[in-house]
């Protein structure tokens, strides 16, 4: 598992489970304090942050699907060059930062945005650098 793309698709997926563990512990510590889910229910449910958390894990099974896809296709076809590599670097960076933004702060613009637009650009130059190969 020497290829240069598995290690960004290894981190992009820890972070995914990192957040799932995170998640699942604000949720279950929350209901426990509650006294219950229909007392949290109740009380209006989970706050802010734990919202946003579970909002982050949601967003990190939309974009990411796609660069799961692109990596295994150029691991595939074995027609990964620096291009590709650099811009999955760049994806799961943008990724992480977003996590860390919209689980703090939740700043949406300029900042989150900016930061899903550099991820969903070093897609598109993933998918290009595909297309082009594949013609």
């Amino acid at each position: 598992m020497n290829h240069p793309l598995v290690l960004p698709m290894l981190i992009q997926m820890s972070l995914t489970v990192l957040l799932l563990f995170w998640l699942a512990y604000g949720r279950i510590t929350t209901i426990k304090k509650a006294g219950g889910v229909g007392a949290l229910i109740k009380a209006g449910g989970f706050d802010k942050k734990l919202v946003n958390r579970g909002d982050n894990f949601k967003n990190l099974f939309e974009l990411p699907v796609l660069f799961y896809g692109l990596c295994l296709l150029f691991i595939a076809t074995g027609e990964a060059g620096a291009g590709a590599v650099i811009a999955a670097w760049v994806f799961v960076a943008s990724r992480i930062i977003h996590t860390l933004v919209q689980t703090t702060n939740n700043v949406i613009f300029p900042t989150r945005f900016l930061v899903f637009l550099i991820g969903a650009l070093s897609l598109c130059v993933m998918l290009v650098i595909a297309t082009l190969k594949a013609i």
